[in-house]
């Protein structure tokens, strides 16, 4: 036996040496297969353990844990002793604004967890905080902005209350950069602060938090580790331990109520009895301040009359003194008169004086001149009279003439003594009154002198007695304007303080109302379920794991069937050899081991190459792809055993059983028969010869080409099927993509046409009429269920505030028709995706649920085309009328001016300052999410493409191959004719590309349903995909198509070229 196997596993050999382009592409039609099978079926499972992995690495929470009233350390404690929590964390959050690079983001800001707390962090680069104003910042954020180590973040709060009330510092310094399996993805969640999407987060030490109570409380479950969190399995042990919390929430939230309540009145109390003590010290200041200003009014009052007494008494004696400097003045004046007039007279008394003093003297003179003359006469007489001579008669005339003389002389001297002692008199007297006027003048000027003076010091003392009166008066003036601020300080202090006292007093009612609104507080108890980054990554995983369900099966079932077809013509080739070794006295099961060896080889290596390249290639390339939305470290590639085995089985199983019957079926013949080949097909005419007007225009080649296309039935159905297979999977590729594309185009620029959404805390139109909102309309939206027949969906109820407007907002329309569908007065519409799973058609009934899990039955009247989320529209007097419920509108959807970011920034920033409006959100923010999954599935698409392009170029190699091997003799024959080597070339390709044409036609055809039926398979409960394709999508797959056969033409041009004539013509005998 081991001698008969040796020369079979030889001959083995041997095939595979002189077949090896078919050992080949078999092997690389079978790596493809199941490289591509078992890549894409493992990518999702390598994707959601090596997050599983990161999470376990840094002790991801299991459980998380909020409430409405807070976290005490008491609920911690009672958390603790559930059983099954292994590891429990009360931490703080809290939203801040911070500016960034002159623009203002929101950051989250965490408590810094500490060596092996829940929800560790992975340090990228720099270090962790030691100093208390030391922060860790998010690496895939940071380098949005000019940060780097050491950059200084400042923060607000973004409300009225300073940020002091929440953290020790408001500036933080950035000293690592760090990622965290709590945040996957980009998107932080929304806030109602800033902009209303959180940008990013920081964290910090514990010890910088002001907060009494926790935020959260992070728990892990003992056992939840050991599985993968994205398995049935995991929450199989969560969900007991959410059970029990869900139990204990009970209690807690009662106790925490009560301790709530009881603080709250605690403080109410002691607001009151402050705002008490403030209302009695602000009316004892105010009653001080008024005394104040009374008694300042007093003083002014009195400062009034007293200057006013002053003022009088002042121009009393100013006027006095103005009288009698103006009596001494008229004195003055009459005494100067009088001065005048004596001075004059006094002049003309003088004149005349000295005019009698001249002539007095002219008189004297005159009388001296007598003198002279009389005392010469006496002299002369005496002379005489001395003379003895003389006579005595003439001595006693003489004597007489002497004594006459002597006595008028002596009269003369007398009288002119006397008129000397009178002129002396009369200038003694004339001095006298010079003396008397001097003095009189002297007095004048003195009095004159006494007057300027006095008058200077009038004057001097009327403008010092006016600058100390205007003095005054400012003065008074001042007191009164003081007096008038202070009175209005007063009134405003007054005012100020009634206000405060009104407003404390109003805060004091809210406080009464706000503590009888208190509701009981309630817990969310979440697990990862509710996690946005786990469950937006594990859904990402299980779409790609979605699509592993048929596109790799059906690029599986073309290889498989492009193999199969290859082994049965490699039987059918080795017909002669099967009889000769049938002739040597082989058994069938020996000789049909020999081909089945040779299946098995191939098909082996094909999967081992396969496998290798399946686990490694495509989980890496489908897991970098999402590294653009997740920040994960490398992926951790796992070894599936079971995959591994169960795909190698399947192409093995189907390889060696084509083998086997193509063997068996050739082993039924007798061995005479099996030494000759097959006879050929006898040759018939086709449908086209039996029309001489078409037919007849052709010439030889096609004519042979026509006839052996029809002629070789297997040959043309299994060419046209694998690269119909191909091209299928080429077109379903692109579709995947185009399907994608619709939902983000169609969904919010054809049916969801607005572009804010606004969420009120209140019926809050004031804050919407804004001029940067052009339109808006106000929705009640809730959370609600719909059921039929046994079947429930989760659905959003929008409720319009006018329903003929709705359209301008929300375009309601048939996908199929495109007619627009109108909100009905009663009965409800819902969206398309709803119905489908739940088998609705319009008319139908339902059972309708409202967020109070109110219920009624309602009829579907529409059914509208939707691509993200479940809605149900209905209006507002319905909605009313079935569940007895007056609604609230808590939402406003409108259109806004700009798109731009900076100005929606700062739009969502001013609406959120604005009291009743919660949450702003923008149509562009969600549609570049959807942008960012766009381009992960479009690197996952190009794999697709590439490993369908791939098959193609490898399916019509075989095709081609095995096709030229089968005739290889007719085209030995034709050479022999005379045709050159470009005519044989056409002669077969001629063949190989109206097959390829009409692979590639049916193929566009096939892919249609493939992608219809691949994207139906692949929709969740909240998202439908576009069925629709574009027409790039066709051309693109029949070029490449057309293209990958005109490439395999192009290689197997050298092989026709060399075929030998001789020696294939020989081979039939």
């Amino acid at each position: 036996m081991v001698v008969m196997k040796n020369p079979l596993i030889k001959d083995v050999v041997r095939d595979i040496k002189k077949s090896l382009g078919r050992f080949l592409s078999i092997t690389a039609i079978i790596a493809l297969g199941v490289a591509f099978f078992s890549g894409v079926k493992i990518a999702p499972e390598d994707m959601k353990k090596t997050a599983d992995k990161y999470y376990d690495d840094y002790n991801l929470m299991d459980i998380r844990i909020v409430s409405t009233l807070g976290l005490t350390e008491d609920d911690l404690k009672g958390i603790e002793k559930v059983e099954g929590i292994e590891q429990s964390l009360g931490s703080y959050t809290i939203d801040v604004l911070a500016e960034l690079d002159e623009q203002e983001v929101v950051l989250r800001v965490h408590q810094l967890p500490e060596e092996d707390d829940i929800n560790n962090i992975r340090l990228i680069e720099g270090r962790l905080p030691e100093k208390p104003w030391e922060c860790v910042m998010e690496k895939g954020k940071i380098g949005e902005f000019t940060l780097s180590l050491g950059s200084i973040i400042r923060l607000e709060s973004g409300k009225e209350e300073p940020l002091s009330d929440y953290l020790e510092y408001t500036e933080y310094e950035v000293v690592g950069l760090v990622q965290t399996p709590y945040y996957l993805s980009f998107q932080k969640g929304s806030t109602n602060i800033g902009t209303g999407q959180v940008r990013s987060f920081i964290m910090i030490p514990k010890e910088n938090f002001k907060l009494d109570y926790y935020t959260d409380i992070y728990l892990t479950v003992r056992g939840a580790k050991e599985l993968n969190s994205y398995d049935d399995e995991y929450f199989d042990i969560i969900d007991p331990v959410t059970a029990q919390l869900e139990e204990l929430a009970k209690e807690r939230e009662v106790i925490r109520y009560e301790e709530v309540i009881g603080k709250a009145e605690e403080e109410l109390e002691k607001g009151k009895k402050e705002y008490l003590d403030k209302k009695e010290e602000v009316e004892k200041e105010l009653a001080d301040a008024l005394k104040e200003i009374e008694d300042g009014k007093k003083e002014i009052a009195k400062g009034q009359r007293e200057l006013e007494a002053k003022e009088r008494e002042f121009y009393r004696s100013i006027k006095e003194g103005k009288e009698k400097l103006a009596k001494a003045e008229e004195d003055l004046q009459r005494g100067e008169e009088e001065y005048s007039l004596a001075l004059r007279s006094f002049e003309e008394n003088k004149k005349l004086a000295e005019e009698g003093f001249r002539k007095a003297e002219e008189e004297i003179k005159k009388a001296e001149e007598g003198m002279v003359e009389l005392e010469n006469s006496i002299a002369q007489i005496n002379m005489a009279l001395e003379n003895p001579l003389l006579p005595l008669e003439e001595k006693e005339k003489l004597v007489i003439e002497l004594q006459s003389l002597t006595e008028m002389l002596e009269k003369t001297k007398e009288s002119v003594e006397a008129g000397r002692r009178e002129i002396e008199l009369k200038r003694l007297e004339l001095v006298k009154g010079e003396e008397e006027l001097e003095k009189t003048k002297n007095i004048l000027l003195a009095t004159r002198k006494a007057i300027e003076e006095e008058r200077q010091k009038l004057e001097e003392g009327e403008k010092a007695g006016l600058i100390e009166i205007e003095r005054a008066k400012k003065d008074l003036e001042k007191a009164k304007e003081e007096l008038q601020k202070g009175e209005e300080e007063y009134l405003e202090a007054k005012d100020k303080a009634e206000k405060e006292l009104e407003k404390a007093w109003k805060e004091i009612k809210d406080a009464e109302d706000e503590i009888r609104d208190i509701e009981r507080g309630r817990w969310y108890v979440l697990d990862r379920n509710s996690h946005y980054s786990y469950v937006d990554y594990g859904g990402a995983a299980d779409r790609i794991d979605a699509l592993s369900q048929v596109f790799p099966l059906f690029f599986a079932l073309v290889a498989a069937l492009v193999c199969l077809t290859t082994m049965t013509r490699m039987v059918d080739e080795q017909r002669v050899n099967i009889g000769t070794l049938k002739a040597l006295g082989y058994g069938k099961g020996a000789i049909a081991l020999k081909y089945i060896s040779y299946a098995f080889i191939a098909t082996l290596l094909g999967c081992i190459i396969g496998i290798a390249i399946g686990f490694t290639l495509f989980p890496t390339v489908i897991f970098n792809a999402y590294g653009i939305m997740y920040m994960l470290p490398p992926v951790e590639l796992n070894f599936n055993t079971f995959l591994a085995l169960s795909t190698s089985l399947v192409a093995i199983g189907l390889t060696t059983f084509t083998a086997y019957i193509s063997c068996s079926n050739e082993l039924k013949e007798t061995t005479a028969a099996l030494l000759r080949p097959r006879a050929p097909k006898a040759g018939k005419r086709i449908l086209l010869e039996k029309i001489p007007i078409i037919w007849n225009r052709f010439n030889f080649s096609w004519k042979v080409t026509i006839r052996n296309i029809f002629r070789y039935k297997r040959r043309f159905f299994m060419t046209v099927f694998g690269v119909a297979g191909c091209t299928a999977l080429i077109l379903t590729a692109f579709g995947i993509r185009d399907s994608i594309r619709t939902v983000v185009d169609r969904q919010f620029g054809e049916l969801f046409t607005y572009d804010i959404t606004i969420g009120l805390s209140s019926e809050f139109k004031e804050g919407l009429e804004d001029e940067r909102i052009l339109e808006y309309e106000l929705l009640y939206k809730e959370m609600g269920e719909i059921s039929f027949n046994s079947t429930s969906k989760g659905i959003t109820i929008i409720v319009p505030e006018d329903i003929d407007s709705i359209g301008r907002f929300i375009n309601l329309r048939n996908r199929k028709y495109g007619n627009i569908i109108s909100i009905p007065d009663r009965g409800v519409v819902i969206t398309e995706q709803v119905s489908r799973s739940l088998g609705l058609k319009v008319g139908d009934e339902i059972v309708f649920r409202n967020s109070e899990d109110d219920e009624a039955r309602v009829r579907v009247q529409g059914i509208t085309e939707n691509y993200i989320g479940n809605y149900i529209y209905l209006s507002k007097e319905y909605y009313e009328e079935i569940f007895q419920e007056h609604i609230k509108y808590n939402e406003a959807i409108g259109k806004i001016k700009e798109k731009t970011e900076e100005f929606q920034d700062r739009l969502s920033k001013d609406l959120l300052n604005k009291e009743g409006i919660d949450n702003v959100s923008f149509n562009t923010t969600i549609m570049e999410d959807f942008d960012d999954t766009i381009r992960s599935l479009n690197y996952v698409v190009l794999v697709m493409v590439f490993s369908a392009g791939a098959l193609a170029f490898v399916v019509l190699y075989n095709l081609t191959n095995v096709n030229i091997s089968e005739r290889i003799r007719e085209i030995a024959t034709i050479k022999v004719l005379g045709f050159y080597d470009k005519e044989v070339s056409a002669y077969v390709y001629r063949e190989n590309t109206i097959l390829t044409i009409l692979g590639t036609l049916a193929g566009l055809v096939i892919g249609i349903f493939l992608h219809r039926y691949i994207m139906t398979t692949v929709e969740m409960d909240n998202l439908m995909f576009g069925l629709d394709l574009e027409p790039n999508s066709y051309i693109i797959s029949i070029i490449l198509t057309l293209g990958f056969a005109a490439f395999v033409n192009i290689a197997m041009y050298y092989k026709l070229k060399n075929i030998e004539m001789v020696e294939s013509l020989k081979s039939i005998d």
